[in-house]
């Protein structure tokens, strides 16, 4: 068996982390991103197993792929680099590793909560530069403040719990509004008032057909000219292009962005000349201990698939 890593993994530290795979084939980690869909194909030609990070594995790949069995996909997101249709049908088992960085993420995203809200990256900045204005790094305090959380999986959990310790107050909002998602005391409310009422406001859905732009330009509208907005999920779900425009004119104090629609960003990116905007490169998920978990839940659906049994498979049974 012919196990690839076409594009690295963050979540492989060590070479030992590779070992368990060394007892089942021939392992191949490459640590660099391939520089072309070519050179993709040429790492995974032969490949039977593939776990895969960054590449984007298409109907056009995966038809170069004869020997592939299998592909687990390091996050959640699988959705955007992964054909699971074309891969289905050509009899390739796709799995993920959900649950892996819950408390990370939303750690990560506090800090970016309070770095944005104490203008503290900026003023770092500035003093860094040589200059010394502490007048003009006023910012508010999060204590009673209102935070609204979109998305109540595993991330948006964790986000009740630590808003809730901060003091802030909660809304939230789920595709599933059952009950049990409005721990912490939040409140379950629709989108529109989620936007219209939260001081801050943080994105964590998966990107999937149903998610694509879901925080439309309209949602973004009703936020108050003092909110926050930050995502740490996908750049996909947001008009980011709405977002700009709505930050330029001041109509939002700021937004923090962890994840973007292409990376590394490109030389003009929109945000990139905004003042009252923080981005981070997709770094919310990159904790040591998430890092282990990952390649634990990853390793385990391979063990599984050669059981003959599925663990977080993505395909239609």
């Amino acid at each position: 068996m012919r196990i690839v890593f076409p594009d690295g993994a963050a979540c492989v530290q060590r070479p030992e982390d590779l070992r368990p795979l060394e007892q089942l084939g021939t392992t191949e980690f490459h640590e660099a991103l391939p520089r072309d869909k070519a050179e993709l194909v040429r790492r995974l030609r032969d490949a039977d197993v593939v776990f895969l990070d960054y590449s984007v594995m298409d109907a056009e790949v995966l038809q170069q792929c004869p020997r592939l069995k299998f592909v687990c996909f390091f996050g959640i997101g699988y959705a955007n680099y992964i054909d699971v249709a074309a891969a289905t049908r050509q009899g390739v088992t796709v799995t993920y590793t959900p649950g892996y960085g819950a408390v990370g993420v939303a750690e990560y995203t506090v800090g970016l909560i309070l770095a944005l809200a104490r203008h503290i990256v900026f003023a770092h900045d500035s003093v860094k530069r040589g200059a010394w204005e502490p007048a003009r790094f006023q910012g508010p305090e999060l204590y009673g403040k209102t935070l609204g959380i979109v998305g109540l999986g595993p991330i948006g959990a964790e986000m009740s719990r630590l808003g809730a310790g901060i003091g802030m107050k909660l809304l939230g909002w789920t595709r599933n509004a059952a009950p049990e998602r409005a721990t912490y005391g939040l409140a379950l409310v629709p989108l529109e008032e989620l936007f219209s009422v939260s001081d801050v406001v943080t994105v964590h859905l998966s990107y999937t057909p149903q998610t694509d732009r879901l925080v439309s330009r309209d949602l973004l509208s009703r936020l108050k000219p003092s909110a926050l907005f930050i995502n740490t999920a996908r750049a996909k779900i947001v008009d980011n292009q709405a977002l700009a425009e709505l930050l330029r004119q001041g109509c939002i104090a700021g937004a923090a962005l962890d994840v973007h629609e292409e990376e590394p960003l490109p030389s003009n990116y929109l945000f990139a000349a905004l003042p009252n905007v923080l981005l981070t490169p997709h770094i919310g998920f990159n904790s040591k201990e998430a890092a282990q978990k990952m390649l634990q839940i990853a390793y385990a659906t391979l063990q599984a698939f050669l059981r003959g049994e599925r663990l977080h498979v993505v395909n239609p049974v």
